[in-house]
């Protein structure tokens, strides 16, 4: 039997207020007192208050063109071990950028939360975004490949950015690394060099899933063995490993995610190319739009009250764009 959908009206009804109230509490609006927020949330989750999703759709397109209309807040979730990971990572703070600027489209704030904050647990964590009607998580990177993220997720929409997050199975955003060394490799081809190297730090590449190495290895398949070049793998800061094997194979251009192939004397382009204009090749790996895919992906879950560690995630992959630099000249 289908259990009968509880209304704003019921909710107003428990919790003694307007449905005006409820509403705006329930939008997290800052006109509702926080006190009186978080006593209509509590009696909403009591009822199991869902909203309707039709409703949701219908109200949004009714709002459409009247202006910035106040949905909600998002929280960025730090879920790296330093308090400052967002800051420090030219990768997320592309990501948040373009996050914030998405979000505020649709009418939602955000907020940055540090989930190892000391003196508060995840639990605690979840407690406080839940009291605050926070119902929408962005979840940033671990800087680890295959980390586990312990949290309530059961009260909350969340979609995460990159590889690192394995566990839980949450809804992500990535960059097309397959792709983008795809294009990279014809790029380089075009401007006129066959045998080609590739050199990357082991740790960076597993946190991307190996999928420059990937791709890279696929497009060996089509070179005569004369233009093959076994990629390089690399500790951090290693030099005279880069040399070595250079001295070894002498390709002619070097795809890499690092800065030591700038110092080989041969052309060179970038994987994962942060700031134009400085005279690098490479690709844009697409931060800079993630995060727009990553709120719109969010607020899809929002509109719907799709809660909890999904079924079924969703892998959404933004590709690439190639930028054009004096380190890569045309032979």
């Amino acid at each position: 039997m289908k259990s009968k959908r509880i209304t704003i009206a019921e909710v107003a009804r428990r919790a003694g207020v307007s449905r005006a109230a409820v509403s705006y509490a329930l939008r997290d609006d800052p006109n509702i007192a926080a006190v009186t927020r978080a006593k209509i949330r509590k009696v909403a989750d009591a009822l199991g208050y869902r909203p309707d999703p039709t409703l949701a759709r219908l109200m949004t397109h009714l709002h459409g063109g009247r202006g910035r209309r106040y949905a909600g807040k998002i929280a960025l979730l730090n879920v790296h071990e330093q308090a400052d990971y967002w800051r420090e990572t030219d990768a997320l703070m592309d990501f948040r950028k373009s996050a914030e600027a998405r979000a505020a489209e649709l009418g939602y704030d955000t907020e940055e939360f540090w989930l190892h904050e000391p003196g508060r647990t995840p639990k605690r964590l979840a407690q406080m975004l839940a009291a605050r009607g926070i119902r929408g998580l962005l979840v940033g990177s671990t800087g680890r490949h295959g980390s586990t993220v312990e949290f309530p997720w059961s009260k909350f929409a969340a979609v995460t950015v990159g590889y690192s997050v394995e566990t839980p199975a949450l809804h992500r955003v990535v960059t097309h690394h397959y792709r983008n060394t795809r294009l990279a490799l014809r790029r380089v081809a075009e401007a006129g060099y066959s045998k080609i190297g590739f050199v990357a730090r082991r740790e960076s590449e597993a946190t991307m899933e190996n999928l420059h190495l990937a791709a890279f290895l696929a497009w060996q398949q089509g070179v005569t063995a004369e233009g093959r070049v076994p990629p390089l793998l690399i500790a951090r800061d290693d030099t005279e490993a880069v040399r070595r094997w250079f001295d070894a194979h002498r390709p002619e251009a070097v795809l890499t995610t690092t800065a030591e192939a700038a110092e080989l004397g041969v052309p060179w382009a970038k994987l994962l190319l942060w700031d134009e204009g400085d005279g690098v090749a490479g690709v844009r790996p697409g931060y800079e739009r993630l995060g727009a895919a990553a709120v719109n992906l969010l607020a899809e879950q929002l509109q719907h009250d799709d809660r909890g560690v999904p079924e079924d995630p969703k892998i959404v992959q933004v590709e690439g764009r190639w930028c054009d630099g004096a380190s890569l000249r045309a032979r």
